[in-house]
């Protein structure tokens, strides 16, 4: 930030959550907390993991952040060619420098940091020194980096997967390759540790997931998602043998790798991309974002085992058009966006922030699908106009449209209050969905005897 004035400055930006980037979890063992990480732009936002609410907001970077990693201490973030580590989400506490170009990956990995820059460079560095630890150049036409994870017990080695597909296990220690693994003949896009041990995740760019084992070099089992690139990975260690990956095209499907087959999936989870896809750790619950802007917490707690949406954050997919502030306090503020959505926005709570909907030429028919609701989408707002003046008695908001001489007029009081009351009987009737299950599984246990 520049030495100048800082009148102008802003705090923060209302309605980000989250971009393409994916997100980072970490584990707070003093708060028994898991904070989700979301890069917005040129600052990154951090939520608690069990009310969604923002906890703190960056100071911004020169320029947008390009990855986003963290560990139980700091959060990593590299800009153009500059890493720097943050202490409770607003302290610089160290950067690196060094890189000629930016950086894409990185991987906390114990007291060091690895990171991989565009010109196919890893470097190794020392996280409280800051030293460079170790430098390594690849050929891109051979070996470019395209995902790194670290073995679960294998000390001091990392896993490289490149976009030709194939794989090198290296020891930083004595700086050697140890392996090279032949690879599936398509880019590994990601790759994550299994629960078992040897065994590594790996997702790649024609859909394909691979479950291989490092000590014996063999598949262990093999799935295909029919949605392409596989986008992310991330496994169930509360108890059950689960495997989730996302899609290039938003939906989210679950793997039973006991059965070794397809155990259910989230269709249209989002709206973009699945960016990044973490499970909680000894938990029932997952988190994911995308570049549609939304951050939502899954839980795991179906009678098939299948996952639902618990929690989550949102804003406008598409840049808003018409702003304006509702109300004569300046509290709220009322956006139209490229997505055809209406939205408010409260400048204190976040939490009270909520979405008017989208405009449809019918809206009970739009509900009853997502393809009917695409097909029966109005053109996006340019303009519209607002009172609160009896508001209670009649719609409050009255909104044009992109090329339709129709006007839509939109109850604001009520859908404020429709998202106040719907957390409390969220709440209610999650007790009573757990108390339901409580009761079959007693059942169940009856009939057995």
């Amino acid at each position: 930030m520049s030495e100048g004035s800082r009148i102008f400055t802003p705090y923060r930006a209302l309605g980000l959550v989250s971009n393409g980037i994916p997100l980072a979890i970490r584990y707070i063992e003093r708060r028994k907390e898991n904070l989700i990480v979301t890069a917005v732009g040129n600052s990154f936002h951090t939520y608690s993991g069990n009310k969604l609410v923002l906890l703190t907001v960056s100071n911004p970077h020169p320029s947008p952040i390009v990855a986003l990693s963290a560990d139980a201490y700091h959060i990593y973030t590299s800009c153009d060619k500059v890493i720097y580590a943050w202490r409770r989400g607003t302290e610089i506490k160290h950067k690196y420098v060094g890189h000629q170009a930016d950086v894409h990956l990185m991987l906390p990995f114990g007291p060091l940091l690895i990171s991989v820059d565009r010109l196919n460079n890893l470097r190794v560095w020392d996280i409280k020194d800051e030293s460079l630890h170790l430098d390594m150049e690849f050929q891109s036409k051979s070996f470019e980096i395209s995902a790194i994870v670290h073995p679960a017990t294998y000390l001091n080695k990392i896993l490289l997967g490149s976009k030709q597909g194939q794989l090198q296990l290296w020891n930083l220690k004595t700086c050697k390759l140890l392996y090279t693994f032949a690879g599936w003949d398509s880019e590994v896009v990601t790759m994550e540790q299994a629960p078992a041990q040897d065994v590594i995740g790996i997702g790649l760019a024609n859909g394909r997931i691979i479950l291989h084992n490092l000590k014996f070099d063999e598949t262990v089992v093999e799935f295909k998602q029919d949605w392409g690139r596989v986008t992310g990975i991330s496994f169930r260690t509360d108890g059950f043998p689960v495997m989730i990956t996302g899609s290039e095209m938003g939906h989210i499907a679950q793997w039973d790798l006991q059965e070794r087959k397809l155990a259910s999936q989230i269709r249209n989870a989002h709206d973009s991309a699945v960016a990044g896809i973490a499970c909680f750790p000894n938990e029932p619950l997952m988190v994911t974002n995308s570049r549609d802007n939304t951050v939502k917490i899954w839980i795991f707690d179906m009678l098939d085992r299948g996952g639902r949406l618990l929690k989550f954050r949102d804003g406008h997919s598409a840049p808003p058009l018409s702003i304006r502030f509702h109300g004569s306090f300046g509290g709220k503020i009322i956006t139209a966006g490229e997505d055809s959505s209406m939205r408010i926005f409260h400048k204190i709570n976040n939490v009270l922030s909520s979405s008017l909907g989208q405009a449809s030429y019918n809206r009970k028919a739009s509900k009853r699908s997502k393809a009917s609701s695409e097909a029966l989408k109005m053109p996006p707002i340019t303009k519209f106009t607002s009172e609160t003046t009896r508001e209670k008695s009649w719609d409050s908001l009255a909104a044009v449209h992109r090329g339709t001489p129709i006007v839509t007029t939109w109850d604001v009081i009520i859908t404020c209050l429709f998202v106040h009351y719907r957390k409390t009987l969220r709440l209610v009737l999650w007790a009573y969905h757990q108390q339901l299950q409580m009761h079959l599984t007693y059942l169940l246990k009856k009939v057995k005897s």
